[in-house]
């Protein structure tokens, strides 16, 4: 066989095997896995984003209100029954103890910020229909014996939800 300079010559083997298409294989097939994982990635991505954050209460409406960005500083609650939370989490009936493990907590979460600008800030939310005199107590606490610089109160859009 004579071929053309510089290019190499193919040879086909065939061979006499046949090969089965009902045969099974043995090996997984994980491109749907990784499919279906990253989707709910990506889902679990958007509902974070999307979820509010601290413990959920009704807030009381408001008109005029600050644009700034959330500074992504720890969430304090005030809930209906009187109980104080820190982010998610009860802490029980607002007293010395409940205060101290507040102040603790809240001060965990500027020792590691998720933003530097959060340090030194805490983000208040009551409840619509609690009474001043189970929110004052946590108020006088942050200004007297926490070093904070700002409280953020939480407040819903006057039409809106939440």
């Amino acid at each position: 066989m004579a071929g053309r300079a510089g290019h190499a010559h193919r040879r086909w083997r065939i061979s006499g095997k046949k090969h089965h298409v009902d045969a099974v294989r043995n090996d997984i097939n994980v491109t749907p896995l990784v499919d279906v994982m990253l989707v709910l990635l990506i889902i679990f991505m958007l509902m974070t984003l999307i979820m509010g954050r601290g413990h959920d209460v009704p807030l009381p409406k408001a008109s005029n209100f600050s644009q700034e960005k959330d500074k992504l500083q720890p969430v304090v609650t005030v809930d209906i029954k009187g109980d104080l939370w820190v982010e998610k989490k009860n802490l029980g009936a607002v007293n010395e103890a409940t205060l101290k493990e507040m102040e603790n907590q809240v001060k965990a979460a500027w020792d590691a910020p998720k933003n530097p600008e959060g340090v030194g800030r805490i983000y208040f939310k009551a409840d619509f229909n609690v009474r001043y005199e189970k929110i004052y107590p946590v108020l006088e606490y942050m200004n007297k014996v926490m070093a904070m610089t700002t409280v953020d109160l939480a407040v819903a859009k006057q039409g809106g939800d939440k």
